[in-house]
């Protein structure tokens, strides 16, 4: 068997075990877990910066950057 054929088929196993867990995961419907995070977004929306804005200019880490000129005479 060439290498490059050793390397397909450990392509394949690695697949089919992914695809096996998979498998055993736990499934819940769609529904539940959007409303969840519904609920855990209304629950935590009083401290989020992008939903509020920043408190002051000072803590937004994407305010423009001051410029800084200095000229010599």
């Amino acid at each position: 068997m060439s290498g490059r054929d050793r390397h397909s088929v450990q392509q394949v196993r690695k697949t089919v075990e992914q695809l096996r867990r998979e498998r055993n995961m736990r499934r819940e419907p769609i529904s539940q877990r959007a409303h969840d995070l519904i609920q855990f977004v209304r629950e935590n929306q009083r401290d989020d910066v992008l939903l509020l804005g920043f408190p002051n200019d000072k803590m937004n880490p994407y305010r423009p950057k001051s410029s800084f000129s200095c000229d010599i005479l």
